[in-house]
């Protein structure tokens, strides 16, 4: 039975040969830098490169273009992105690098993004939240994402001052520096707030606590509360995952996960090993990293991997 991150690490090298599970097995899991020149011949490396644009864009940046009838497999930038993010390629590489240039011109105002304005109040300055949020996976330490997040640290600050996280003095404190307008169950706002050591653990802490227990989730990831673990043949089980992927780069989130959740993960891991689990259909690429996604086994064992990843950070 599988009991530690070695006996993974050793089982996750002997399926590991492919590009991409080879990379994010030695730059994420074993934390060592690697440079592997096959990942930009990859399938997946050449299916994001093949849809981006010019501009470093995939189109538009956060709303899907429904007029747009051509066959993509990136209908925003922002999908682009997390799958970018997914496959752990960093600012240096090229398609990164000019995404990253890319949000810079928005975030100055050097280039209109060509998502629709829409009316509501606020919306060209949420927009530009969204947008350095996204950047912030990337570049943590890009100064057009200062001003923003200090501003979020700010009013996340105030909204926990009572001893517990505050939504309406959130919004309060949002619409009085109408700076950031997002919603603090967002996760938007969790990329801003986790990359950083701009707010203190115990704000963090409170945040953290009602992030994990909102009813209705992350928005854009989730709709059911992190604190209800998923099994593998739940049709949730990758929201879920999805959920603590968006949370693990906060400093207290390995507190979060001690005991039950982490146990919970170790057990699937053993059951995708030992066990004849059937997983639900897949749903998007995220997650992929076999060159070939054919049969369960291959779906098992990048399900093992990523996994992984979220219980490294434990």
């Amino acid at each position: 039975m599988i009991k530690d991150m070695k006996q993974i690490i050793a089982y996750i090298r002997e399926f590991a040969t492919d590009p991409f599970q080879r990379s994010i097995l030695q730059k994420e899991i074993c934390r060592k830098p690697t440079s592997d020149p096959e990942v930009n011949a990859s399938k997946w490396y050449r299916q994001l490169a093949d849809e981006q644009m010019q501009n470093g864009s995939w189109g538009r940046f956060h709303t899907q273009d429904t007029k747009n009838k051509t066959k993509r497999k990136f209908i925003t930038t922002e999908q682009a992105l997390r799958r970018i993010k997914d496959l752990s390629l960093e600012k240096d590489d090229v398609l990164v690098s000019r995404s990253i240039a890319l949000m810079e011109r928005y975030l100055r105002g050097d280039e209109a993004w060509t998502d629709n304005m829409e009316k509501h109040y606020g919306f060209e300055t949420a927009f530009k939240t969204i947008i350095a949020a996204n950047l912030s996976l990337f570049d943590s330490h890009n100064c057009l994402i200062d001003h923003k997040r200090e501003i979020a640290a700010k009013n996340m600050t105030k909204a926990c001052q009572t001893g517990c996280f505050d939504e309406e003095t959130w919004e309060q404190e949002n619409l009085n520096d109408n700076e950031i307008l997002l919603r603090a169950y967002m996760v938007h706002i969790l990329w801003l707030l986790q990359y950083e050591n701009c707010i203190s653990d115990t704000v963090q802490r409170q945040y953290l606590y009602y992030i994990w227990h909102r009813e209705k989730g992350i928005y854009y990831i989730s709709n059911s509360p992190v604190t209800e673990v998923r099994p593998l043949e739940s049709k949730e089980f990758t929201m879920w995952l999805s959920s603590l992927e968006a949370l693990c780069g906060f400093s207290l989130f390995p507190e979060f996960m001690c005991g039950r959740t982490v146990t919970h993960l170790y057990n699937e891991i053993n059951r995708l090993i030992y066990d004849d689990v059937n997983l639900p259909p897949s749903s998007g690429i995220i997650g992929h990293y076999s060159e070939n996604r054919s049969g369960q086994h291959t779906r098992r064992n990048d399900m093992i991997l990523r996994i992984a990843r979220i219980l490294v950070k434990c």
